[in-house]
């Protein structure tokens, strides 16, 4: 599996812009990989040309490819045209603010040729972190991620929430061309909306590993858009996005008379609401019954205590009077 080839087996794709520090740990994690046979494209995507070379200067390789927008196409245009600059059979995309274990690409590569699969998912922990005042990344927390331990690869779980998240998927280039790549017309949620695509024209195979193969960095506290995270400094635009893919797919649905994945989509959905409601309403409930009995035992406490104090004030007073 460590043999070169003319053609890289594996092409891993970041697209970065303005964000030097994430950019040094993704090169780092990749440079740190068992498996040598790829190429690593880098698209700095409208970013500071200067900060990315500054990087690169440090960590210089040879099997990367570098391309620089003078102005931003945007994460989904990005990732296509960093595609295309490649050739390789197996592709994989890196977020630039992510990283992988040393075992990521040997072990991916090895499930794809072992079952001679279209796809494959790694498993990967949710790594929590923070950026302090000097711009420095701080972690506060790992956990694993709860979808991508179980074992299934399932279509309907990924039309309920995504867990091919990019770092995680391999898949085959001949499966991305047919695809048609990624929606340029999403400014977020491509990931998901690719995995729903992949699914349905293909199963995905799990990768076995008894330890996290990606490290998935999520920042809650940062409202930056440029160092913060889609699914929280940017919350609206996602949302907006993932309720229009929700239409879209249902729309499709019912434009064809079919019980298809866009009703999956928005059910799924739609009981997670009411189990938030039910769960709300449980929570309620608990906190009154909670309330109720503490209630009950203080009137009980009080009603104990009226009593003894009486039953002492009688007993001192037959004993004043004998």
């Amino acid at each position: 599996m460590t043999k070169s080839s003319v053609v890289p087996a594996v092409a891993i794709i970041t697209r970065t812009k303005n964000r030097p520090h994430f950019l040094e740990r993704c090169i780092k994690s990749v440079l740190a990989q068992t498996e040598r046979d790829f190429v690593h494209v880098i698209l700095n995507d409208g970013g500071d040309k200067a900060e990315v070379e500054a990087v690169l200067a440090r960590y210089p390789d040879a099997r990367r490819e570098v391309i620089h927008n003078k102005e931003s196409v945007g994460l989904s245009r990005g990732l296509n045209q960093a595609i295309r600059k490649s050739k390789s059979k197996f592709i994989t995309v890196l977020d630039d603010d992510d990283a992988w274990h040393k075992d990521r690409l040997l072990l991916g590569l090895k499930t794809m040729h072992d079952r001679d699969a279209k796809a494959s998912v790694i498993p990967m922990d949710i790594v929590i972190e923070d950026v302090n005042d000097n711009g420095e990344l701080v972690e506060l927390e790992r956990r694993p991620h709860p979808e991508s331990w179980s074992g299934e690869v399932s279509l309907f779980k990924q039309a309920h929430r995504n867990y091919l998240s990019n770092g995680a998927v391999m898949y085959t280039r001949e499966l991305y061309e047919e695809l048609g790549g990624y929606d340029e017309t999403l400014l977020t949620a491509e990931d998901w909306d690719f995995g729903i695509r992949l699914m349905l024209k293909s199963n995905v195979e799990q990768v076995d590993s008894d330890v996290a193969l990606m490290y998935y960095h999520q920042r809650p506290r940062v409202q930056d858009l440029d160092i913060g995270n889609s699914v929280h400094a940017g919350v609206r635009e996602q949302e907006r996005t993932i309720m229009k893919l929700r239409n879209d797919y249902l729309r499709r649905d019912i434009l064809n008379g079919v019980f298809g994945i866009g009703y999956i989509m928005n059910h799924s959905e739609q009981e997670l609401i009411n189990l938030e409601r039910v769960e709300g309403h449980i929570n309620r409930t608990n906190a009154e019954l909670k309330q109720a009995v503490l209630d009950r035992v203080n009137h009980d406490v009080e009603h104990l205590i009226r009593k003894h104090s009486l039953y002492d004030a009688m007993k001192r007073k037959f004993r004043k009077n004998s």
